[in-house]
């Protein structure tokens, strides 16, 4: 693997506390293979054979469910550092139970299933990995937590005002662009996009909100606490 890609993936959450030298060793190890895709194509299909663990080292690719009806919900989104599988690989199952799909053109590097979880003569270097995986498993379930949070609501208003409030809070600034678009904000909150359109002017009208394009300005941030807090 080259040099310079090893440098590259060292500085990823999933690599931390694993020297270059190290890192190279345990390439050497799980041989990962590293593929492209372009915007929009699948990575990874719903139901295809679960393999290895997936790592974006360029791009950005989201990750999205299909119900029996065909409606897709958007979990979560990835960019470079960020990887997925990993709950997969250790578990039971064989088969994804997501999809994976390219947002933009997308480099991905796969780390076997059957070296990383099968392997039962560890060395230093490969169990700072999976201590590195425990980690962000750990990371993951919060966010599932949160995305219960978001079903728990039973108003599109409410579902909307916590997405903002918690935009608003990362980003510590009322005006913000949004990293997901129209229709993938509708998917990650299980909502139609025209029924979110409309309820966003709503609330521009009503002066809570301003936005363009993907630009979002709070025009008042205490009515939207309001709006989470009050009961259904």
């Amino acid at each position: 693997m080259q040099e310079d890609l090893v440098k590259l993936v060292s500085k990823f959450a999933i690599f931390s506390g694993i020297s270059v030298d190290m890192l190279t060793t345990i390439f050497a190890y799980l041989k990962p293979e590293l593929l492209h895709y372009s915007a929009d194509s699948y990575i990874i299909k719903q139901n295809e054979k679960i393999t290895g663990l997936g790592i974006v080292i360029h791009g950005k690719a989201s990750i999205i469910k299909e119900n029996f009806t065909g409606k897709c919900i958007l979990f979560k989104e990835f960019q470079r550092g960020d990887c997925f599988g990993i709950r997969a690989i250790f578990s039971q199952q064989t088969n994804w139970p997501i999809s994976v799909v390219a947002k933009i053109d997308c480099t991905v590097m796969f780390l076997s299933r059957a070296k990383i979880a099968g392997n039962k003569n560890t060395f230093l270097g490969l169990e700072q990995l999976l201590r590195n995986m425990l980690m962000l498993v750990s990371k993951n379930v919060c966010f599932l937590h949160r995305k219960l949070e978001y079903f728990a609501l039973k108003s599109l208003r409410k579902k909307i005002c916590m997405y903002l409030l918690e935009q608003y809070e990362s980003k510590g600034e009322k005006t913000f662009t949004l990293s997901l678009n129209r229709n993938e904000l509708a998917d990650f909150l299980y909502v139609s996009r025209p029924a979110l359109s409309k309820e966003i002017s709503r609330m521009r009208d009503e002066n809570i909100i301003d936005f363009y394009h993907t630009s979002i300005t709070l025009r008042n941030v205490d009515i939207l606490k309001e709006i989470l807090e009050c009961p259904d």
